[in-house]
């Protein structure tokens, strides 16, 4: 026994808290940051949604701006480097930290092992498992998200015009928590924001609507539209993120 302890060297894998080596070891599920979107197809429907309901889905060191806006928006990414190929959506809601302004995302839907991984434990966006699908014909649009089996969002929309190669989105503001093993803490819990550099922007505008169709016990169908705003389509490249930096640490 004591010669087996004298030999012993441990493994060949160096660990190191300054460089991060990504689980399971010898294939990491995904590449560190950041991540280039190459030719994503967008739908946003922006709308109009009950004050409380915005609120609820709020912390509260985040007030909503004036007009209880939403922004529900659906993607397909089919060239993402380090992450791979996948689809999301996410509601975003225009808020402020003090005088900051920003977007909040209180629940994303995603459809790969790799990316849900990658948003949550890496970026802190609030990610679950979830299925979405665009399919435009003529200036329609439609698209939907699907959950464990249901269609829990819907939405249409008409778009045609002049082309759209230009527009202003806030930064993102997410929440990032790492609960302690013994759930009786966090070891890590802050408010952070981050940018992203969006380029080749196309896009037509028009109307739309959105649904939430067979909502069951997701949070998500208490965010319904009161007054549909505008619809917009088209495809963009994305590089995520351009910027990041801690708005408050709450440890």
């Amino acid at each position: 026994m004591s010669d087996l302890k004298l030999d012993y060297r441990g493994g060949d894998i160096k660990l190191d808290a300054r460089s991060p080596r990504g689980l399971p070891f010898l294939k990491p599920l995904y590449a560190p940051p950041p991540y280039q979107y190459i030719n994503n197809t967008v739908l946003m429907i922006v709308y109009e949604a009950e004050e409380a309901a915005v609120r609820e889905v709020l912390p509260r060191e985040l007030e909503p701006l004036p007009g209880n806006a939403v922004a529900m928006c659906f993607f397909l990414c089919p060239d993402v480097n380090g992450i791979g190929p996948h689809d999301f959506a996410m509601p975003c809601i225009p808020v402020r930290y003090g005088d900051y302004a920003g977007q909040f995302v209180p629940y994303l839907y995603t459809s790969t092992d790799a990316s849900l991984a990658s948003y949550r434990e890496c970026q802190g966006w609030p990610a679950v498992l979830g299925e979405t699908l665009i399919v435009e014909e003529g200036g329609s649009v439609r698209a939907s998200v699907r959950r464990n089996g249901r269609e829990i969002i819907e939405a249409t929309a008409s778009v045609a015009g002049e082309t759209i190669t230009q527009l202003d989105f806030l930064p993102i503001i997410l929440y990032k928590e790492i609960p302690s093993i013994d759930g009786q803490h966090c070891d890590d819990a802050y408010f952070l924001t981050s940018t992203s550099l969006l380029t080749n922007l196309n896009f037509k505008a028009g109307s739309g609507e959105l649904k939430f169709t067979d909502q069951g016990d997701d949070p998500i169908a208490r965010l319904a539209p009161l007054k549909i705003t505008s619809a917009l389509y088209g495809t963009l490249d994305d590089f995520y993120p351009e910027s990041i930096r801690v708005l408050k640490d709450l440890k």
